[in-house]
């Protein structure tokens, strides 16, 4: 029902024959409107760019990847970054509207610390875009995955490699940036660069998680396969980075970003995804000669 009358609400908006034509090009953006519309109302009225609950980060990730997905299809000329933005993008908002008593999507009025619409843009907005980034990874690496348990081999379609790796070095180059441009603000409201708190540290661990598998690619340490079994596991410390530590920790200085609940669900996706790249690498492993 909420998502229904959301829709009605967002359709009402548009002319039908804008409606029609967006629905006729297939529009990604135009598939998620229903959703996300109040939140982007919400964020005109409020006239600051604010991304400080868990839903209207969950709706920036899902609008970011679609925004990189497009950029990279336009530069490479292909299609294939759209079709794991799509539906990553629709599972993301869909997850925050069904989950609103753990994603919060309530207005509060900003901390101190977050007054500053210069750093709350650069810095959110630039580690949020990351974290686009990787979930694009995520699941263009679902899909090279995929294919690798359906035709019992590891090789096969080097441009969906290739993706995985656009993606992830993308992820990397805005993660560093974010997380330099956050020690500056941190400099700037606390005193100090960087005092190991545990947003500031897991972010960290993250950055050097994907580094690791980057230069293991670059060392040849390991091919595409790998590398996409190095996203979806390297996605975990994302994961422990944002919900990790606001909602199990629930410790340090990033205490406007604390929450509770849904620590089932994120246990029951690092078990779904642990055992899915157990089973395709399993399912693809090399034949005994």
């Amino acid at each position: 029902m909420t998502i229904s009358s959301r829709g009605i609400s967002a359709s009402s908006s548009m002319s039908p024959s804008a409606s029609e034509n967006a629905v006729r090009r297939g529009t990604p953006n135009a598939s998620f409107t229903p959703i996300s519309s109040p939140r982007i109302i919400d964020r005109m009225r409020s006239r600051e760019p604010r991304i400080d609950n868990s839903s209207l980060i969950s709706s920036a990730i899902s609008f970011a990847a679609l925004a990189i997905a497009l950029f990279l299809e336009a530069r490479y000329r292909t299609r294939g970054f759209l079709l794991g933005a799509t539906p990553l993008a629709a599972a993301v908002l869909l997850l925050a509207d069904l989950l609103p008593t753990t994603l919060d999507s309530s207005l509060h009025p900003l901390v101190p610390v977050l007054r500053s619409n210069f750093w709350l843009a650069a810095h959110v907005i630039t580690i949020t875009t990351s974290y686009a980034s990787f979930a694009l990874a995520l699941a263009l690496a679902h899909g090279v995955l995929w294919r690798a348990i359906r035709t019992r081999r590891r090789s096969g379609d080097d441009a969906l490699h290739g993706y995985v790796d656009r993606a992830l070095q993308i992820g990397v180059l805005l993660l560093a940036a974010g997380t330099i441009l956050g020690g500056v603000w941190a400099n700037y409201s606390w005193g100090r660069f960087w005092g190991w708190d545990p947003k500031e540290t897991w972010a960290l661990i993250a950055l050097i998680v994907y580094l690791f598998f980057l230069h293991g690619r670059l060392a040849r340490w390991w091919a595409g396969f790998g590398m996409a079994v190095g996203a979806i596991l390297g996605f975990q410390s994302v994961i422990m980075a944002w919900y990790g530590v606001n909602f199990v920790l629930g410790v340090g200085l990033h205490s406007y970003g604390f929450g509770s609940g849904g620590v089932h669900w994120a246990i029951l996706f690092l078990a779904v995804e642990c055992a899915f790249v157990a089973f395709a690498a399993w399912r693809s492993r090399p034949a005994r000669a």
